[in-house]
């Protein structure tokens, strides 16, 4: 009953959320019935089953029916009409949707006893709740860019970082000292050295990105040389993992993960995951060094990011030993992630052949 009624309270913000004038605050109080859903679907997990009497649920299944047969009403009436209110009520609209419809998913998932129901409801409560989430921080993009468009609005603020670079760089620290936190904090909460050895990886790597800070006030040589011990870090780095991954093959050191603990690592590594892709798309033309090195960190973080996910999600899914494709993945993608080291020093090394040659050439011609 407690899934019921958490959809019914997001539905009733949401509709709340409706009323208000279009604006900033439409999206930041969206946040909050979103993040509830996302929430709501982590819980569904303990509690694994919706006690309603049949009756019952088929009349919250009606009534949930009729609200997103209301809110299509609502976005088909005003689907041509370009003012800021109407974007903005679609939008919210479209948004209110996701409480109704998990609701409904849930309820015929539970009352069907279909298998593994209670993932399921938790996956697309999550999924609907995300979505939900996308629109609000569309709502409020739009709203800081002078309610443009949503693209408009996305190359508004890709200008917005590219002119500020150096706190972009700064913000993927604190990324990185984040995640060895979480990760420290797991390692310590599940008994893993598995996940002590991702927190030391994702160390090193913040280690790279600080030397990328030091880049943008260094010329010539000396940014030559710390793009070179960017590659060192991420080579030692990597082969480290490697070493360690390869230990796996006889001995079993993952640890058994809750399916709650090993869903939430999932997560915020798909997090991570999709941050590192963003970071890298972001810096693809550009061939400064500190945009290079960047580039190598983020594809670094990227590989061990499949690692990670594996372990957690095979932690709980698998009813075998799984140390052995643990340690498999770790190899390979370890041993990409020393690759990419390796060309960076390499490249490092080019660069640093062409910059001598070229003063060689300067002292000639004086």
């Amino acid at each position: 009953m407690a899934f019921i009624v958490e959809c019914a309270v997001c539905a009733a913000l949401f509709v709340g959320i409706m009323q208000l004038k279009p604006g900033k605050l439409q999206g930041f109080f969206a946040l909050f019935p979103s993040l509830g859903l996302i929430a709501s679907a982590v819980g569904f997990l303990l509690r694994a089953e919706i006690d309603v009497h049949l009756y019952a649920a088929y009349a919250f299944i009606g009534a949930s029916v009729m609200l997103v047969a209301w809110l299509i009403y609502k976005i088909t009436t005003r689907r041509k009409d370009k003012s800021v209110a109407a974007r903005f009520a679609r939008l919210i609209s479209g948004a209110s949707m996701s409480a109704p419809l998990s609701l409904i998913v849930g309820i015929i998932l539970t009352i069907t006893e279909t298998p593994d129901g209670a993932i399921l409801v938790c996956l697309s409560t999550a999924i609907f709740g995300g979505g939900a989430l996308l629109i609000a921080f569309n709502l409020i993009m739009v709203s800081f860019c002078g309610y443009q468009s949503t693209r408009d609005s996305l190359k508004t603020v890709n200008n917005l970082i590219k002119s500020k670079r150096l706190v972009i760089v700064r913000i993927s620290m604190a990324k990185d000292v984040f995640m060895v936190l979480s990760k420290t904090a797991i390692s310590i909460f599940a008994s893993s050295f598995f996940m002590f050895a991702n927190a030391l990886y994702s160390a090193g790597l913040g280690v790279a990105r600080y030397l990328v800070l030091k880049m943008h006030t260094q010329n010539g040589e000396k940014q030559i040389q710390s793009y070179f011990r960017v590659g060192e870090v991420i080579f030692f780095a990597s082969i480290s993992y490697v070493i360690y991954s390869i230990r796996l093959f006889w001995e079993s050191d993952t640890a058994d993960f809750h399916m709650v603990v090993g869903i939430a690592i999932a997560c915020y590594t798909f997090v991570e995951f999709g941050i590192n892709i963003r970071e890298t798309f972001r810096l693809r033309k550009s061939n400064a060094p500190p945009a290079k090195a960047l580039r190598a960190i983020s594809l670094s973080s990227t590989l061990l990011c499949f690692v990670l996910t594996q372990t957690a999600l095979m932690s709980f899914a698998s009813e075998g030993d799984s140390s052995f494709a643990n340690a498999l993945a770790g190899v390979v993608f370890g041993g990409a992630a020393a690759l990419i080291g390796v060309y960076v020093m390499v490249r490092g090394g080019l660069m640093k052949r062409r910059h001598t040659d070229g003063k060689d050439t300067e002292r000639k011609k004086i």
